[in-house]
């Protein structure tokens, strides 16, 4: 997911081309700048994007799963209800995550991502073996939710040994790799669901999710020194920040969306009448342009300012869902597809540039605590969108749920327009690069 661990102070030299040291280095005697690139580096990155791949690219595709427990194992309960298996799941991995930090301060990278990655595993074969909704709450919410929290949050804060400068650049790669996941998943169950069913097709998942683990866990490393005692990073008298209050409901607001979308898409293409492959099929397309969108409007933000772009790429999302999405995506299969790729490209540019933005409002040293309390609130917007996003679905019809979701995101944009107001102290410039 987003999480980052700043380290308390770095070096002010420009100068950051210097050589990586051993992970763990028993002497303390390690740089405080950053490599900014090098060997070990970018193959530390690679480990993050392969860790992300089956955890968080897992929870990106769930959709596809809900769908089909819905149908066949859970076919007596209602889309809310089984909504709250994977909102658990996703509230979970966020609201622990925050908590990550300081345990990857104190024992590094490897230990974690050794615990988080065999419970992930074992979430993914017990899955296989569910039949009652207890089974599919502790297996794939409670276990499932518990073991991303740690994959997820290790794997990108461990890029803040060695990335500053780049550092959002290098996270979005990393959150490239969930994007990759969310996208290729989906396509390997629409053909292990017919071919093999449900039991090996998530044993099948679970073996690929290994491999993806066990190659992580070598690749990635840690560079600075280990056993600080670093404090819990949630603090609710951040919210004395007028402007981080407002940031705080956009990031609700998004997150509610994005997990809403990701997993009822599938739902909402069966509720709409269209074809059972456009239920796999729309959530590779929608995680295929969310890893351009992580990753592009990086590049456009040092530019053009973060706020600045994060305020395009909502209003350009939001005008499409209501004047397209709305009222012609549930009728043409080509019309979905359209929309569906421009929301997946607009919400990735949100999930990167959000935290940036959380940077933009605090000084350095108050970044992990402004962050970790600003997603801590996110976390109930994912605990809450697919039970109601379900029961709107199952009582009303699709063009509701987008109209409810278009609604939350107008409230983001407003929220969003009133932090960049807040950031330049109540005095709105169209100009300032923010």
């Amino acid at each position: 997911m987003r999480r980052s661990t700043r380290p308390t102070s770095h070096s002010s030299s420009d100068n950051n081309e210097l050589e990586a040291v051993p992970d763990n280095p028993a002497n303390g005697d390690v740089s405080l700048a950053f490599p900014e690139g090098g060997q070990e580096a970018w193959v530390c990155l690679l480990g993050s994007c392969l860790m992300m791949f089956p955890s968080f690219g897992f929870q990106t595709a769930v959709g596809s799963v809900q769908d089909y427990i819905s149908t066949h194992q859970l076919a007596e309960y209602g889309d809310r209800d089984v909504g709250w298996i994977t909102a658990v799941l996703v509230f979970l991995t966020l609201s622990l995550g925050v908590q990550v930090g300081p345990l990857f301060d104190r024992y590094g990278p490897r230990v974690l991502l050794i615990s988080g990655s065999l419970g992930s595993f074992a979430s993914y074969i017990l899955l296989a073996e569910c039949t009652k909704y207890w089974h599919f709450m502790l297996c794939l919410g409670v276990l499932g939710g518990m073991s991303a929290a740690i994959v997820t949050t290790v794997s990108i804060a461990v890029l803040s040994h060695w990335f500053d400068r780049r550092r959002a650049l290098a996270s979005g790669i990393c959150m490239g790799g969930s994007s990759a996941g969310g996208a290729i998943i989906p396509l390997m169950l629409r053909t292990l669901f017919d071919r093999y069913g449900w039991t090996w097709a998530i044993r099948i998942i679970a073996l690929m999710a290994l491999g993806c683990y066990a190659l992580g866990v070598v690749l990635v490393r840690g560079r600075l020194p280990t056993g600080s005692r670093s404090r819990v990073t949630i603090d609710l008298a951040a919210f004395k920040s007028p402007r981080l209050c407002f940031l705080a409901v956009a990031v609700f607001c998004f997150e509610f969306i994005i997990f809403g979308c990701a997993a009822l898409l599938p739902s909402y293409v069966r509720y709409s009448g269209l074809s059972v492959d456009l239920q796999f099929y729309s959530l590779t397309v929608l995680n295929s342009m969310s890893l351009l969108g992580r990753v592009l409007p990086g590049f456009a933000a040092d530019l053009f300012g973060r706020f600045n772009i994060l305020l395009s790429l909502v209003v350009i999302t939001i005008i499409i869902m209501a004047a397209v999405w709305l009222p012609y995506g549930s009728h043409n299969e080509g019309t979905l597809y359209a929309v569906v790729a421009i929301f997946g490209f607009g919400s990735g540019g949100w999930l990167s540039l959000a935290p940036v933005c959380a940077g933009q409002l605090c000084d350095t040293k108050d970044y992990g605590r402004f962050y970790g309390t600003v997603y801590c609130v996110a976390s109930f917007g994912v605990l809450l969108t697919v039970p109601i996003g379900g029961q709107l679905l199952q009582s009303t019809t699709p063009q509701v749920l987008i109209g409810f979701y278009s609604a939350i995101l107008l409230v983001g944009l407003i929220s969003i327009i009133l932090s960049r107001w807040a950031l330049l102290n109540w005095s709105w410039e169209w100009k300032a690069k923010v």
